[in-house]
């Protein structure tokens, strides 16, 4: 798979990209793009205000179509593209590169191996200081601005991963605001298979306190932030042992298993997953070579002919989005 064509809404900014990345051919709209026969699939990489319009033209013109996370700025636009993918029988996908890394389907492998037991808790990290950010930034922006648009699908898609058969029964946050977007928040989120949280406060009802109802799941836990440059570790709790992505765990390479081996004793396993070698380019953010394995697991999807990524699901997006609104 190789870069075709690239639009823009300038043709002489569209004809620059070109030049600088050897792409053949190139658009002053997108319309143009869209209507180019040899465009097997389009990548979608506009700001987050126009991924929902630039996304449902691509859709309609029978594309497959991978969007920049997030997939929109709305749960319910982001449901309106599943449903408009799956009527066009074409291929959609939000681009949480991080899921086709090696290392994260190592992850998914062990949780589903049981090699730490049911899960319990989740928490992560995911920071970068804004500081040099100008006053016309894309994080300042109203309405797709804000640190939980731009990085908190990151640790928001863990709950996916820890829980595959849960489902979220509840968000909690709290954040702290800069130029009228959020600039730091933190999450807790419950997931249970079945049942809810039963409210029974002594203080408010006399009864008996909170309790569970019967129901497999656990919690998420993670905050992003744009005050400081955060050390992007996720930890794995399970009644067995641990999971730990080491940093940065966006980008992943290790992956450490660490198992009980009884009262006071841990055996530790290390799995390596190097990143490709990317001496061949210069990149705006370290790791941005990983973007390969996306690619690749993309083509082969559509080789299969199959209408969403294996790895990330459109399912997956919609959780992830309700999560994030």
């Amino acid at each position: 798979m190789k870069a075709a064509a690239v639009a823009a809404r300038s043709h002489a900014k569209a004809e620059a990209f070109a030049s600088d990345h050897c792409i053949p051919a190139a658009y002053g709209s997108y319309d143009e793009l869209l209507a180019d026969p040899d465009i097997d699939v389009v990548y979608v990489g506009s700001i987050a205000d126009e991924h929902a319009n630039l996304a449902t033209k691509a859709l309609v013109a029978g594309k497959p179509t991978v969007v920049e996370k997030p997939m929109t700025i709305s749960s319910e636009e982001t449901k309106e593209l599943a449903s408009l993918s799956r009527r066009e029988n074409t291929f959609l996908m939000e681009g949480m590169w991080t899921r086709c890394f090696p290392a994260m389907r190592r992850v998914r492998d062990l949780v589903a191996s049981g090699a730490i037991g049911p899960v319990s808790v989740v928490q992560g990290d995911f920071g970068w200081s804004t500081e040099d950010c100008g006053p016309y930034d894309r994080i300042w922006k109203p309405r797709s601005g804000g640190m939980i648009l731009d990085v908190g699908m990151y640790l928001g898609q863990l709950g996916n991963v820890a829980f595959p058969n849960a489902k979220m029964k509840r968000v909690q946050a709290m954040g702290i605001q800069r130029s009228g977007v959020d600039h730091t928040a933190l999450v807790n989120v419950k997931y249970g298979k079945s049942g809810m949280l039963v409210e029974g406060s002594r203080q408010k009802t006399g009864g008996e306190p909170w309790q569970e109802c019967q129901c497999e799941g656990g919690m998420l836990q993670f905050y992003v932030t744009g005050s400081a440059n955060t050390e992007e570790r996720v930890v794995i709790e399970g009644s067995k042992g641990r999971i730990i992505i080491e940093p940065p765990a966006h980008v992943p390479s290790r992956v450490r298993l660490v198992q009980n081996g009884g009262r006071g004793v841990e055996r530790e396993e290390l799995f390596e997953h190097p990143l490709p070698v990317d001496t061949f380019a210069e990149w705006n953010y370290p790791g941005s070579v990983g973007f390969t394995y996306q690619i690749r697991e993309v083509g082969e999807a559509l080789r299969r002919g199959e209408k969403e990524c294996r790895h990330f699901t459109l399912k997956e997006s919609i959780q992830v989005a309700d999560m994030l609104d």
